[in-house]
């Protein structure tokens, strides 16, 4: 098992229900006008901790502009998006311009075929991939889709910190179709070519359908072989079961083994906390919405991998979580989580809770509070406590003008007191020509 890892993820899970910025949209509305569209924000936070290499401890102010601008001409079914992040750190060294996305889009109205051009997310295959090349996709006859992407991916000029090892050539295809048993089937191939090693072939393919003479339950597959190696490289399966009208089971098993090459830009946590080998997973998820205001989520794995090179070992991971808008009519809603992480023997081990409450004092007006706690136990003997609290608000300064304000309070083995103030502005626009 990589030794900092671990205590890498536990940090993160206490900071994951903080207010952080997102990057991806979940959705891309395009205007039926000509015009511009997107946000601009800006965000201060001060003061930071910063540990040097060395060890050493200093503190430091992050300020970062963020902008998502989108332009459509639907007259001639163009569409553009860009979104760029610039981060200068005052009292340190650390700047730089992340291009995230910063593409060109092409179709036609029937919508028969679309061309994509500039840099982009690649997520036709397993592995999530931010690519400066072209993305084709054809829509021939009903029920069928041909997808081809190809380009590159320079080290030097990808975003921070998920920048990767190496600069590699990307390209590949992938066939997808609803035409055949009532099924959705996927077939790809990609060739992964890193500038300083050989090349690499994958073959990928994935299944989902209803399961027959039901309505209640579906099942799913994906899987991906290294052609070059023989080895299945991803194997999942599961089956999801409506049992009543408002609980909802999902069963399912992975089989995944670790990719040296290509391990920094893969999309699975929990494998990259325990294993260094391959990775066998079963879960099982329970979601239940009892009342239009409560939903509860639960699930469990039980894992079987090496946490050290050929030494294996058997792991538990146990979530809880319930979401309630109890008090719809005062405009609070809240969240309450709990996660208990074994990674087997005596250490690697996390245990805790997280806690989120929303408020809407009035129109425009909106306060947030959370919190996380987290014990945790590595094989690198470091044991200990990590809190969080953050009370935040957004307010409504003028028609889309938000204040965005936060206090944070983190105490951990590292840090034992860190206290950061966050102040940003966030613009929405919109201009139709």
């Amino acid at each position: 098992m990589p030794k900092k890892i671990f205590c890498a993820a536990a940090i993160l899970l206490i900071s994951a229900s903080g207010g952080v910025l997102s990057y991806a949209q979940t959705e891309i509305i395009r205007p039926r006008s000509l015009g511009m569209y997107g946000n601009a924000s800006l965000l201060f936070q001060a003061p930071t901790p910063y540990r040097n290499l060395d060890g050493d401890k200093k503190y430091v102010y992050p300020f970062y502009q963020y902008l998502d601008l989108s332009a459509a001409y639907p007259e001639h079914n163009v569409f553009f998006n860009t979104f760029f992040r610039g981060r200068e750190v005052l009292g340190g060294d650390q700047e730089s311009l992340d291009v995230y996305n910063a593409f060109v889009q092409f179709s036609n109205t029937p919508g028969t075929y679309e061309i994509r051009l500039g840099r982009q997310a690649v997520t036709e295959g397993v592995n999530f991939v931010l690519m400066d090349g072209a993305l084709v996709r054809l829509k021939p006859i009903h029920g069928l889709e041909l997808t081809a992407y190809g380009g590159y991916q320079e080290n030097d000029l990808q975003p921070e910190p998920e920048r990767p090892g190496d600069s590699f050539g990307l390209f590949g295809v992938k066939l997808r179709t609803d035409a055949i048993l009532g099924s959705v089937i996927t077939v790809g191939y990609e060739l992964y070519a890193p500038d300083d090693f050989s090349a690499r072939q994958f073959v990928n393919a994935s299944f989902k359908r209803a399961v027959p003479f039901t309505d209640f339950a579906d099942v799913y597959a994906l899987a991906e072989i290294d052609v070059g190696e023989g080895n299945l490289a991803l194997l999942t399966t599961g089956v999801g079961i409506v049992v009543l009208r408002s609980l909802y089971l999902n069963l399912e098993y992975d089989n995944y083994e670790m990719d040296k090459d290509r391990n920094e830009y893969k999309l699975d946590p929990i494998f990259d906390i325990f294993s260094v080998g391959r990775l066998q997973q079963a879960r099982v998820g329970l979601t239940f919405v009892p009342a239009s205001y409560l939903e509860i989520k639960g699930s469990y794995s039980y894992s079987h991998y090496d946490h050290l090179e050929d030494e294996s070992t058997n792991g538990n991971i146990a979530k809880l979580g319930f979401t309630f808008n109890f008090w719809e009519e005062i405009g609070l809603r809240a969240f309450q989580g709990f996660y208990y992480i074994d990674a087997g023997g005596d250490t690697d081990y996390a245990i805790g809770l997280n806690t989120s409450l929303y408020q809407e004092v009035m129109t425009g007006w909106e306060l947030q509070f959370a919190f996380a706690y987290a014990y945790y136990d590595k094989i690198t003997n470091q044991s200990g406590n990590a809190f969080s609290y953050i009370l935040g608000s957004d307010y409504v300064i003028l028609k889309d003008l938000v204040l965005r304000t936060a206090v944070e309070f983190n105490t951990n083995p590292d840090f034992h007191r860190d206290i950061r103030v966050d102040l940003g502005l966030s613009y929405y626009f919109s201009t139709s020509m």
